[in-house]
């Protein structure tokens, strides 16, 4: 592969990787039989145990920014498919903890480590420089889709 520093090919590669990205979560999702939240919580849940937190539903809820009720049925698919259990919290007897199976962690975590490994290591290869012009960039692209996701409710409100 070649490398060109002109605006075009920046975002051709930018197209190359959000396709990529896509379709390789879309594998994720089909083999491990799960739907883009489901998969999302599980990530969300596999990481958080990875950093020694336990994790409530209404943590699930607000990094999915969906209902609690929607949090319900959600875990309630997942804990049907085995990816999930519910746990007692240790302390607090009215409260719950959301944990990863063991087969969440064969069919997931195995597949989202290796992406995660392979790009960290193109991470490290980046060397400081290169890691501030990526997250410069990251941060105007983000900005960009923020503004541009917020701009029809902006409209709306004007139109109220």
């Amino acid at each position: 592969m070649t490398t060109s520093s002109d605006p075009a090919s920046v975002l051709h590669a930018l197209a190359r990787f959000r396709a990529s990205d896509a379709q390789m979560h879309q594998r994720v999702r089909t083999i491990a039989s799960l739907g883009d939240n489901e998969l999302r919580a599980l990530q969300f849940l596999l990481l958080r145990r990875r950093e020694g937190f336990d994790v409530k539903p209404s943590e699930i809820s607000r990094h999915l920014d969906i209902s609690s009720a929607s949090t319900t049925a959600l875990l309630d698919r997942l804990e049907r498919q085995g990816s999930v259990q519910r746990v007692s919290h240790p302390t607090d007897r009215r409260s719950i903890l959301i944990a990863p199976t063991d087969r969440a962690f064969d069919e997931v975590a195995d597949l989202v480590d290796a992406y995660e490994s392979r790009i960290e290591s193109a991470v490290d290869a980046l060397g400081d420089d290169g890691r501030r012009a990526v997250v410069a960039f990251l941060d105007a692209i983000t900005a960009a889709s923020d503004d541009v996701a917020a701009a029809p409710l902006a409209r709306r409100d004007l139109a109220s």
